[in-house]
């Protein structure tokens, strides 16, 4: 019997892992994959961890997080009781009212994965090794979309969109941004035996992969959040920051040369440089004409002062004031 119960305990501790450890890959297979797992990961972790929900004391932060939740809920359901019984109905209050309390499922997600690991019950290197290799499987798949136009299953591309398995969605690169660091953080744990060289050439191939990747699949902020990140990576992280400089300047030569030879792709980023610097430009003329403004106002101000013309100047003093002031 005791054997029964322990090998119940390890096939639970198993499951609850593995059902963990599945998010990344469900999230490429949809949405009803990705809500199907969720659940079995609720009720593995619910069961596993029972009574201890109840007894355990939370943190700070965590009951600031649960407070958020309660806000949203309590502002729709106002939202909602106000429309009912005050303005006219709207079937959306009653919509959003649903999708606030659904949207507690994500607390409860936070909960048991903060309770798991409180416990030591879940084994990151699981997640770490699921998250590694959906994005690598994300990033080839849409580098070979991009060469020939469908990718390994026959999906086509959407115009300079190449979405791999996410079809007709546009954030194939948002999803291997989002686990890219993942796949380098793994591979540098694993290979922390290993030689320099070997080290910067299997990392260096990581790098270049998933760069390469997000840069062809169309979208463009998950490039820079993705560079960005090598740059945060390289001062926080001694261990690898001369692996990650020598790579990163590597992969800035292989995007450039494939940048020079798309079209498409300088057509893409061009736009995104030149939104860029609209939006510089156009706040920069708007502080200096708020400034003009301020000077003005303050200039009429000193004009109509009473107490000016009280100090026994003449009109004829007033230009050479205002220079004085400007």
């Amino acid at each position: 019997m005791v054997l029964s119960k322990n090998n119940f305990n390890i096939n639970l501790t198993l499951f609850t892992n593995l059902t963990f450890a599945f998010f990344p890959i469900s999230f490429i297979l949809g949405n009803l994959i990705t809500n199907i797992n969720l659940v079995l990961f609720c009720i593995f972790g619910i069961f596993h961890l029972r009574s201890k929900i109840l007894t355990t004391k939370f943190d700070f932060t965590l009951k600031i997080i649960f407070f958020l939740f309660l806000v949203v809920f309590f502002s729709t359901s106002l939202s909602f009781i106000k429309s009912l019984y005050f303005e006219e109905y709207e079937y959306t209050n009653l919509i959003r009212l649903i999708k606030s309390v659904l949207f507690f499922r994500f607390f409860v997600l936070l909960l048991i994965i903060y309770l798991l690991s409180e416990l030591n019950i879940i084994n990151f290197r699981y997640f770490f090794l699921s998250a590694a290799f959906a994005a690598f499987l994300i990033s080839i798949d849409i580098i070979y979309q991009y060469s020939f136009g469908f990718n390994i299953v026959g999906l086509e591309s959407y115009g300079h969109h190449n979405t791999s398995f996410f079809g007709d969605e546009f954030i194939a690169g948002g999803f291997v941004q989002n686990f890219s660091f993942f796949s380098i953080l793994f591979l540098s744990y694993i290979l922390r035996n290993y030689n320099n060289y070997s080290r910067i050439l299997l990392i260096g191939i990581a790098i270049c992969t998933l760069g390469v990747g997000i840069m062809v699949s169309g979208n463009r902020m998950p490039l820079i959040l993705f560079i960005l990140g090598l740059f945060l990576v390289y001062f926080f992280n001694k261990k690898i920051k001369n692996i990650v400089l020598i790579n990163s300047i590597i992969l800035f030569i292989v995007l450039g040369s494939i940048i020079s030879f798309d079209s498409k792709l300088q057509l893409n980023f061009y736009s995104l440089y030149g939104n860029a610097r609209g939006i510089v430009v156009g706040l920069f003329e708007r502080m200096t004409a708020d400034e003009s403004t301020i000077l003005l106002k303050e200039k009429k101000q000193f004009v109509n002062n009473a107490s000016f013309f009280s100090l026994g100047q003449s009109q004829k003093d007033i230009p050479h004031l205002l220079l004085q002031v400007t």
